[in-house]
């Protein structure tokens, strides 16, 4: 059994071989702190063993004051390692309804996604598994979010692998001193604004003090919790089959057909190949309640960060364009632009178009399109199979007070005889719908 220094040399090892290949070429994210150093230390001693390829990426988020420093020392550390380093800098979202945390973490995977590589490895260890664990305890997660920070995963075209995960911090540390590494300490992990430094630096001494294997045990459930949440992958997909149409999507009819615990397993495992994180277990608790108690013209909504999810006609939908905000009034001019829902391209304006305006339909407006009714436009969206979320939301084209032409509509009764009728072409472009 390996002891010593070369604990985490087998223990990479370990987990590295069986993912290697020919030419296999190895990814490594590097921030410059603690962790990441010693990985990428320990990778180059193997590199040489394997003869994989190694590269290492370091995300330049931009929040600190000395991100330009840290950006420097790992290009200086990779260029003494003989390891191509690449710098990727990132301009983050507004972090509204998510935090700095997690609006950082996703544009981070979203850079290491993007790199090239065969197998991508990043150096959280058993600390950071048990202090993921308490944090989603403590914001009520289910068996899914208890797993917490998987070993290993797919992720795109590369494979996602965590080879310390099984190591203390302090075995770690205890590397890196004897062998006289450097590293970068981020002034920020020790804010206790943030929740995951206040779990680290308050809540985890507490407790080891009273349970001094406590890191250890939180480890090891978390490892338990993704072997439970395996297995209700795997069920979800069993009861998932008689619940879908020939499309392939959930009947919320059939669904009923369950009991509430069983579609709420089928539930959470279609949102999680949707792509979608369950901020906490009670929103889709509540969410399968509405489901089970729903009639066959009810509707339901819940949020899911940044996302909404609706029962509507029968199917389950997702809003992804419920925080995005519509354009602000605009004149009409040549071009294409975004829209919560779509896209709008308008080709060749004329002169005559300066004073059309561009602006979302809203709520209670009345309109007659061309060889129909005149009606509400949220009715005659509705007959077009247009969710009501993403009715008001959609764009119009104004003169004054009065809508010529809605998007999904077309032109009003009569602009046919006007000016109007000779603008150049107008194209909606809707995005196609999302549902599970």
């Amino acid at each position: 059994m390996a002891t010593g220094h070369d604990l985490i040399l087998s223990a990479v090892r370990e987990r590295l071989a069986p993912h290697l290949g020919a030419s296999t070429h190895v990814l490594v994210g590097l921030s410059g702190g603690l962790d990441s150093v010693v990985l990428l230390h320990v990778l180059a001693q193997l590199r040489n063993e394997f003869g994989f390829g190694l590269s290492a990426i370091h995300v330049h988020h931009g929040l600190s004051p000395n991100a330009d420093a840290w950006a420097t020392f790992c290009q200086q550390l990779c260029f003494r390692l003989d390891i191509p380093c690449s710098v990727t800098r990132l301009s983050l979202p507004d972090p509204t309804g998510k935090g700095v945390e997690q609006t950082a973490r996703e544009a981070r995977y979203h850079a290491f996604a993007a790199a090239s590589g065969d197998i991508l490895c990043l150096a959280h260890h058993q600390n950071d598994r048990a202090e993921t664990f308490l944090l989603n305890l403590f914001r009520g997660a289910g068996v899914t979010g208890l797993a917490g920070v998987p070993d290993r995963r797919s992720m795109g075209q590369k494979y996602l692998l965590r080879p310390l995960i099984d190591l203390p911090r302090a075995s770690i540390l205890a590397w890196a001193v004897d062998h006289q590494l450097r590293w970068i300490e981020d002034e920020s992990n020790h804010n206790l604004a943030y929740r995951r430094n206040f779990v680290r630096h308050r809540i985890l001494p507490a407790i080891t003090e009273a349970f001094p294997g406590a890191v250890r045990v939180l480890a090891r459930t978390s490892a338990h919790m993704a072997e439970q949440a395996m297995l209700l992958d795997r069920l979800a997909e069993i009861d998932a089959q008689p619940c879908r149409d020939s499309a392939g999507l959930l009947s919320v009819a059939r669904l009923q057909k369950l009991s509430e615990p069983v579609a709420r397993n089928v539930i959470r495992r279609a949102l999680q190949q949707a792509g979608i994180q369950i901020p906490a277990a009670r929103r889709l608790e509540a969410f399968a309640a509405q489901l089970m108690g729903a009639s066959g013209d009810s509707e339901a909504f819940v949020r899911m960060g940044s996302v909404g999810i609706h029962l509507w006609r029968d199917q389950l939908w997702i809003d992804t364009g419920m925080d995005q905000p519509c354009p602000a009034a605009y004149r009409l001019f040549c071009g294409s632009t975004a829209w919560p829902d779509g896209v709008l391209t308008v080709v060749n304006v004329p002169p005559e178009a300066e004073e059309i305006s561009v602006a979302p339909l809203g709520h209670g407006q009345r309109f007659q399109p061309v060889g129909r009714c005149h009606d509400r436009v949220s009715e005659l969206l509705r007959a077009q199979g247009v969710p009501p979320w993403a009715r008001p939301r959609m764009p119009g084209l104004w003169r004054g007070n009065t809508l010529c032409w809605a998007a999904g509509l077309g032109w009003a009764e009569g602009t046919q005889a006007s000016a109007l009728y000779s603008l150049g072409e107008i194209i909606w472009q809707p995005d196609d719908p999302v549902r599970l």
